[in-house]
């Protein structure tokens, strides 16, 4: 005979525009409406709601997906963390349309992506919270990657990260993977509860495999390596936004790009799948909309709030409506790297123009 399952939903209201965090409340019990307390005090059997809340039992059952019971959870809006992980190899001196190499001056790669950069890193300072990574790291040698940031994420961040950017020239080797690698354990000590990405910015394709040594045995492609380290940051949490400056014309950097994109978490709907640019506002307009998809139409997950649910029986409304899972990506909502649900199509749009009041995300009862 099944043991008896406790009818649990917890729907996450979420304020417009980004992802929410918040402090968890332990439901009621089965049958009965509990009152949460002020956070912390452990006033009621509700748990601490932030600024206090309640708990109402809304059915009673087992059925596989029946919303029955919610906690209503009053929620900030979080600014998204995101890493640029910005490539200064020495190729990043030459021209994107390849009539100059070496100083370039203004027409380098290095100097339109910089401004791209600083441009859009200032417009949206109040709402992103920036960090900057070098590779190779400055004084690292021709593959060396410093573990941590150049610049930590922080609030209000633009003047230090455009500081640090205008103090560095391009030089040395691509060490891609050895990058991302270090930005995710980077992420990893960044507590706070908001939604957390890479921003990956290159030109060109990984080098630098682990143990090389010497221009010649550094030189080596390593794009599994890349691939596989932009794999695991996303499935631990850090998804990856690919921009790839003057790739398209190469085959190979540009199949190593797409297959990173989508490796990341967070590939580009179209051909290709990472944001490919040419010039200054071309990466204006790419980062733009990566900030938009990160900032916007991205949610955190909750923890669930008992082991009678997990977030594999989850469902996301719209000003209390459900809407599908899709995986199309065209309309409704999927799952987004890990413990985060990304919202497409129509939905999305609203959400930007400020048409949409709530996002709900809603544990669902579990059969056992």
């Amino acid at each position: 005979m099944p043991r008896s399952i406790a009818p649990v939903v917890m729907v996450v209201m979420c304020a417009l525009g980004g992802a929410c965090g918040f402090a968890p409340a332990t439901p009621g019990s089965s049958g009965a409406a509990a009152r949460g307390g002020p956070l912390g005090t452990g006033a009621s059997n509700g748990g601490g709601l932030v600024g206090g809340g309640t708990a109402a039992q809304s059915g009673q059952g087992n059925n596989n997906g029946m919303n029955c019971a919610a906690v209503d959870q009053p929620l900030n809006k979080l600014p998204p963390d995101i890493l640029i992980v910005l490539d200064k190899s020495g190729s990043m001196n030459d021209s994107a349309d390849g009539t100059c190499t070496g100083t370039c001056g203004a027409n380098s790669k290095w100097s339109q992506t910089t401004a791209a950069l600083t441009q859009v890193i200032t417009q949206t300072d109040a709402t992103v919270n920036w960090g900057l990574k070098f590779f190779a790291s400055p004084n690292g040698g021709m593959c060396g990657v410093n573990q941590g940031a150049d610049v930590a994420i922080r609030p209000n961040n633009a003047t230090a990260v455009n500081n640090a950017i205008g103090g560095q020239t391009p030089g040395n080797s691509t060490p891609t993977r050895s990058a991302i690698d270090a930005g995710s354990a980077y992420l990893k000590t960044v507590t706070e509860p908001n939604p957390k990405f890479l921003l990956l910015a290159t030109d060109g394709l990984p080098n630098c495999m682990p143990g090389c040594s010497g221009q010649n045995g550094c030189s080596a492609s390593d794009m599994t390596g890349a691939v596989n380290a932009g794999m695991t940051a996303s499935m631990a949490g850090f998804p990856t936004f690919v921009v790839g400056i003057a790739t398209t014309s190469d085959a190979t950097s540009d199949a190593t790009l797409t297959a990173m994109a989508n490796a990341g978490g967070h590939p580009r709907m179209g051909t290709p799948t990472y944001y490919p640019v040419m010039n200054q506002q071309d990466l204006v307009d790419a980062l733009n909309a990566i900030v938009v998809i990160a900032g916007t139409c991205i949610f955190t997950i909750p923890t669930p709030p008992s082991t009678d649910t997990d977030a594999n029986h989850i469902g996301v409304k719209i000003n209390g409506t459900e809407i599908k899972q899709d995986t199309t990506h065209t309309d409704g909502w999927d799952y987004s790297g890990a413990n985060q649900v990304q919202i497409y199509g129509p939905n999305c749009t609203a959400i930007m123009n400020n048409a949409v009041q709530s996002v709900q995300i809603v544990f669902k009862c579990i059969i056992i």
